[in-house]
């Protein structure tokens, strides 16, 4: 077997540079959390003033990489977080922060069947400012008042869910809806259980959303239309 200094340094080069492959490769896997946005969600979370089950606990500022947070998920390449899904926990309770809007890249918001709501028990209208937001749940949740019109500032959204909103066990009554025809990539809808019977137009209204594919309307209290649902 050959010995020599050159080729003994030539191995060392190799295994070398096969290590800076490999820190590479894992530093693209584990992304670093952006220092504004844990902040943002360090805010997020001293909204929620009752987490019994401690789902949150991870949100922790010791805990500086927030890609590793519970309900999280950060873009692989950037860091940046692209997800937020605490759906489901309904035994978060407390307001919605908008600390949300320093998350700019968040494309996916679930918060579905949780016991948050805005800072006047309204749905949130900063929640219409997240301009990359490409998928929204807010169904089962409790909240006054109506779905605010900045909603049709969402342009990039395709699935919204606003199903079996309510407020003290009673219907959410929507009078307006006319602001989904600002949504030209929507393509999945969900509206159930929330009262449109003022909402002679819903069909012309549905109609002007081009890349609709899934709507359900299930026990809205729907007046008679002479309109159709041409797609």
């Amino acid at each position: 077997m050959d010995h020599s200094p050159a080729k003994f340094v030539l191995l060392l080069m190799a295994a070398a540079t096969w290590s800076c492959f490999l820190v590479a490769d894992a530093g693209k896997l584990q992304p670093s959390c952006i220092g504004r946005e844990r902040d943002a969600l360090l805010a997020f979370k001293q909204g929620v003033c009752d987490d019994p089950k401690d789902y949150l606990g991870s949100w922790r500022q010791e805990r500086q990489d927030c890609c590793q947070w519970a309900g999280i998920t950060c873009d692989n390449a950037t860091g940046y977080v692209v997800k937020l899904d605490l759906g489901g926990r309904d035994y978060l309770v407390g307001q919605i922060s908008p600390s949300l809007l320093s998350l700019e890249h968040l494309e996916y918001l679930n918060l579905n069947w949780t016991r948050l709501c805005g800072p006047d028990g309204r749905v949130p209208e900063f929640l219409g400012s997240l301009k990359n937001l490409k998928y929204l749940d807010l169904s089962g949740m409790s909240f006054s008042g109506m779905v605010p019109h900045q909603f049709g500032n969402l342009s990039k959204l395709e699935y919204l869910d606003l199903s079996r909103i309510h407020f003290n066990n009673t219907q959410m009554v929507l009078t307006d809806i006319s602001w989904l025809t600002r949504l030209p990539l929507l393509a999945q809808l969900d509206m159930s259980l929330i009262n449109l019977s003022s909402i002679a137009d819903w069909p012309l209204v549905v109609n002007k959303i081009p890349s609709l594919k899934l709507l359900r309307l299930v026990e809205c209290s729907l007046s008679s239309a002479n309109q159709s649902l041409t797609h």
